[in-house]
């Protein structure tokens, strides 16, 4: 059962280094891919200058991101309205923990400043602050990075070789566990007979073996009445 154990932890753990391999490489592969995708200044569907405002068509998509340029490292402020055909604004929301600032192709890196969900129509954007503006179609931008190839290899790599990772190093633990509770034994030659042992009895190999049970007992007062010199002087006195 053991023997299983190891050749089963092997086998995933060899297949796991390879899967994150094949992830690593392929995340290296889609590196410029991912910033170009992500870059405001290459991908956008407006871009507008401090006060400008502009009406565009915005297809149905899950995520709208407004962003700006950071200063000092620093999130600006929004500073923009988004209107439907109706008149009626859009507040959308704050950027979160998984929106993230954006690196673009010149270094220079991007803050969302506000996230317009499951829009799609006519809209209005106006730039109320001091900066430029850009709105981009986060949808889009996955799109053209899921046509990859290595987009597939690196999710297969992830999905599949980190889980087996895992199964892995538990399956490891439990052979190095088993391993621990087996007894180091050893064999001893005694009259004849083979005993087993082992090391976790008191006193290891060299400690007194205990007594067949089969063993006859010796008999002192036989072995004293054997020893005995007989005194036969009484026949020659019985003979006269």
């Amino acid at each position: 059962m053991t023997d299983g154990k190891r050749k089963w932890a092997r086998v995933t753990t060899a297949a796991s280094v390879v899967l994150l391999l094949v992830a690593i490489v392929s995340l290296l592969q889609l590196a410029d891919d991912f910033v170009d995708s992500y870059d405001p200044e290459a991908n956008y569907l407006v871009k507008l200058q401090a006060g400008q405002t502009q009406t565009i068509e915005i297809e149905d998509s899950v995520v709208v991101s407004a962003l700006r340029v950071s200063v000092s490292g620093n999130s600006p402020e929004p500073e923009l309205s988004l209107t439907d055909s109706e008149g009626n604004e859009v507040v959308g929301r704050a950027p979160g923990i998984l929106d993230p600032n954006r690196e673009g192709a010149d270094e220079t890196i991007y803050s969302p400043v506000r996230i317009f969900e499951e829009i799609g129509g006519e809209y209005t954007l106006s730039n109320r602050g001091s900066s430029d503006l850009w709105l981009v179609d986060d949808e889009e931008s996955a799109r053209q990075l899921a046509g990859s190839l290595w987009t597939y290899l690196f999710y297969i790599g992830c999905c599949i070789g980190s889980p087996m990772g895992v199964v892995g190093l538990v399956l490891a633990i439990m052979v190095w566990t088993d391993k621990r509770k087996m007894p180091d034994q050893f064999v001893i030659i005694e009259d004849g007979s083979v005993i087993i042992g082992n090391m976790q009895e008191e006193g290891g190999p060299d400690s007194e073996v205990t007594p067949s049970p089969f063993v006859a007992e010796r008999n002192p007062i036989a072995e004293e009445s054997q020893d005995t010199v007989i005194d036969e002087s009484w026949k020659s006195w019985d003979d006269g």
